[in-house]
């Protein structure tokens, strides 16, 4: 038995090194806990909260390791009239769906989990459509007047940013000619998709707040008005849970927006090893994002869902489709 499991880990090695680290279980864990750390203190500085700001000790690591232990410790109360499996069960999964999804992802040349040659970007969008239902799932289970008003305000807003911004990754998918995220990263080597395809970036980082749900579109969420939505009811690790989900959705938008639109894993060389290369000008890329995204977050109060939708429907749905038109037409005179 010991035998066969050394001979299977030294066939697979480079799988569950990826699957293990990098970009894996531990790298999404790491990215989790920087993600809070990194928001805290951000907004607090935007804001000039004083408490945030020097909360702590140890640049404020500390206080994460408290938040942690809090929540590991609390218990976890099944409301009485809950759907206790379902309740149980939409919970542990949310982290999973865009875990998966972030497996398809290119860190470097031939660098990802999972490698499916030619299919990659419409099964990546496959996987994330499926994040929201988990979320209307946690909601009806949770059987609560709060919660259902938050997932029903998740229906509302997928159909208001879901469409757009897979109509947005159509026009790039057009553009390059591939379905596949490694080709079309290698293919902006001489230049970034963010400029033939500005318009659809548009859309794209639009439709992107709806998809994080994130202000100002955090309309499932809305404290003032739904107590915390969908999350109403869990405590404890279970809560704890969610929120993980929760970033690792944000991250696996945020690395898809990289590998769309800014060139994924190329940059400059600065290390000999074009897999660190290309991990080092991801992780660049990213912290750029976060913190562009963060800044919107801050600066720009929520919308209401009536305006919401009215957005994607009347606006990013239309200009989406100009987008493919577009692409289309230049394509065709070859440019």
């Amino acid at each position: 038995m010991l035998d066969w499991i050394i001979e299977f880990v030294r066939n697979n090695f480079q799988t569950l090194f990826r699957i293990t680290f990098f970009p894996g279980l531990t790298f999404l864990f790491v990215f989790t806990i920087f993600a809070v750390w990194f928001q805290r203190k951000y907004l607090a500085r935007l804001m000039l909260r004083m408490g945030p700001v020097h909360a702590g000790k140890v640049l404020g690591w500390l206080q994460l390791i408290a938040d942690a232990f809090k929540l590991m410790t609390k218990e976890i109360i099944l409301p009485k009239y809950a759907y206790k499996k379902l309740f149980l069960f939409s919970a542990i999964t949310l982290p999973v769906i865009p875990a998966a999804a972030i497996a398809l992802i290119p860190f470097g040349p031939g660098y990802a989990i999972f490698n499916l040659p030619g299919y990659t970007a419409p099964l990546f969008l496959g996987i994330m459509s499926l994040y929201p239902i988990f979320i209307i799932l946690m909601g009806w289970a949770s059987n609560n007047k709060f919660t259902l008003i938050g997932a029903f305000r998740t229906i509302y807003l997928d159909v208001a940013g879901e469409i757009p911004i897979f109509l947005a990754v159509l026009g790039v998918m057009i553009w390059a000619g591939t379905y596949d995220l490694q080709t079309i990263v290698e293919m902006q080597r001489s230049m970034w998709f963010v400029i033939p395809q500005f318009l659809g970036f548009i859309v794209f980082f639009i439709s992107y707040f709806a998809m994080i749900e994130k202000a100002p579109m955090d309309i499932p969420e809305a404290e003032t008005e739904l107590v915390f939505g969908y999350r109403t009811e869990y405590t404890g690790a279970l809560f704890l849970d969610t929120m993980m989900g929760d970033y690792i959705n944000v991250l696996a938008w945020t690395l898809l927006m990289i590998t769309l639109y800014f060139g994924g894993y190329n940059g400059p060389q600065i290390f000999a090893d074009p897999i660190l290369n290309g991990a080092f000008w991801i992780l660049i890329k990213l912290i750029i994002l976060l913190t562009i995204t963060f800044t919107v977050i801050i600066s720009y109060a929520r919308l209401r869902i009536d305006q919401a939708i009215r957005l994607g429907w009347y606006y990013l749905i239309p200009l989406a489709l100009a987008n493919i038109v577009l692409t289309v037409i230049l394509k065709s005179l070859g440019v």
